[in-house]
């Protein structure tokens, strides 16, 4: 606990040349981020573990981190490429909260944590990730661009194909772990795709 507070502190230091540039709007969205830190597995209502933890990974893993991180670097909100990325990115990093509820259902619902997974059944979280993978796929068209587009869908369309048939085949168990793996190389893919093509998202 000492430890994730001093890192809270560290963050809370490091805001201030942001806030600065961009004004206290960074300020208070930095105090919900603090807060959700703490309160995504902690506090007296977890949201992780009352069903609501996909939806906080998309709003903060995603909308929150990237387009509050453009905003800070460019002082822009107006360009839907980079909301289309945020989405992509908030989807990617639940395809890894989905597998791993599905995966630890049983102990989940034994220990009172309500995820989506244990509240929905086994079927739902299926489709569940089966969405998260293939719908950051089809965001790529906002950029109208068809070698951007097939380049990423070929890409991500190996590992959303192995991660849908696993989890959709198998039943949850310690597999899971393989296709957390291939959740996480494909979150590495996105943003490295990204990278290759970031010059064109500020045009």
């Amino acid at each position: 606990m000492r430890g994730a507070l001093g890192f809270c502190l560290g963050a809370v230091v490091f805001s201030i040349p942001l806030i600065e540039a961009r004004g206290w709007g960074v300020g208070l969205t930095g105090l919900v981020c603090l807060y959700f830190s703490y309160g995504y597995t902690g506090g007296p209502w977890p949201l992780a573990y009352k069903g609501l933890g996909e939806l906080f990974v998309i709003l903060f893993f995603g909308l929150v981190a990237v387009v509050g991180t453009f905003f800070v670097q460019t002082g822009r909100l107006d360009l839907p490429v980079i909301w289309a990325l945020a989405l992509q990115c908030g989807f990617y990093s639940c395809v890894l909260i989905a597998i791993n509820n599905l995966r630890d259902i049983e102990e989940d619902g034994k220990t009172g944590k309500h995820t989506m997974a244990v509240r929905f059944g086994k079927t739902f979280a299926r489709w569940e990730i089966t969405f998260f993978c293939v719908a950051p796929v089809f965001l790529w068209l906002v950029y109208w661009e068809w070698e951007v587009f097939l380049t990423a869908a070929l890409v991500h369309a190996l590992f959303a194909a192995l991660i849908i048939r696993g989890v959709w085949k198998n039943e949850p168990g310690t597999c899971y772990n393989r296709f957390l793996g291939m959740g996480a190389v494909q979150l590495i893919l996105f943003a490295a795709i990204v990278t290759l093509v970031c010059d064109r998202f500020s045009q």
